[in-house]
């Protein structure tokens, strides 16, 4: 009886593949599948290919991280600058990436005010592109750049706002290095001019990005940034007194309208 059962079992299933097989063949321009031929999922070991990117479309993933902004603040924005046109340039598997998750690190981690969102992003994405080890080194820099830069640099071609100034952070801190900004600038938080600036800084430490990576694609890319320093035997940065002091960063108190710049309008 057990070997009539198990005889029935393989009977269905020989007539289940071979009915399977005729409708395949018989299907007009398709083949029959095979595991040798069936379509495979790219690979999700790092890096991921890069194609170096152009002046052009290192400006065109500036312009995408500026209006980003406007969707997904920060480190979304300084993400999807370049993985939109590594979608274009490569494929998969960039276009099955979901840029969305780094939303959370908005105004320095879901609000919060610590490491600014854009070099989160940044650190993202490198690391698809370079690696672990490459992604964290080009991050490295761009935290360096970011903190003695006068920012914003990038103008895009589509401002929601007049800028008068720029400002250096000397900090990768969301709070001090916007802080700072608007003081100088005399505008509030939610400002439509706090609210460029900081699309346009995006911009920025996407397209520094970019172009750490094109170095790294021709082996021209050299760590020159030193890692932070040691305060209280920990890692931290040596211009604490910023805030844990005299000298904290105060704005002109004027609490912005900006909101309605976040539903695209120019």
């Amino acid at each position: 009886m057990e070997q009539k059962v198990i005889s029935r079992r393989e009977l269905i299933f020989k007539a289940g593949a071979l009915a399977t097989g005729v409708a395949i063949v018989a299907a007009p321009g398709i083949k029959m599948l095979s595991s040798a031929g069936a379509a495979k999922k790219p690979s999700s070991e790092l890096p991921w290919p890069y194609k170096k990117f152009t002046a052009a479309e290192i400006k065109e993933a500036g312009n995408i991280a500026h209006d980003a902004w406007f969707k997904g603040f920060c480190s979304y924005a300084t993400l999807i600058g370049g993985v939109q046109i590594l979608r274009r340039k490569v494929g998969e598997p960039y276009k099955s990436f979901p840029v969305e998750l780094t939303t959370f690190a908005h105004g320095g981690t879901a609000g919060w005010g610590g490491t600014c969102g854009t070099l989160i992003g940044a650190g993202v994405l490198a690391t698809l592109c370079a690696g672990p080890k490459v992604g964290e080194a080009i991050d490295n820099e761009v935290c360096n750049f970011y903190a003695t830069s006068a920012l914003p640099i990038f103008v895009p071609d589509h401002p929601r706002a007049q800028l008068r100034t720029t400002s250096i952070s000397d900090s990768p801190v969301c709070h001090l290095s916007v802080g700072k900004w608007m003081k100088k600038e005399g505008v509030g938080f939610l400002s439509p001019q706090q609210m460029d600036r900081c699309g346009r800084v995006a911009a920025d430490m996407c397209m520094r990005t970019l172009e750490y990576l094109n170095q790294w694609a021709d082996g021209k890319f050299e760590p020159k940034t030193k890692a932070p320093v040691m305060v209280n035997e920990i890692p931290s940065q040596n211009n604490c007194t910023d805030c844990h002091g005299d000298k904290v960063p105060k704005t002109s108190g004027k609490f912005g309208t900006g909101l309605n710049l976040l539903k695209g309008g120019h």
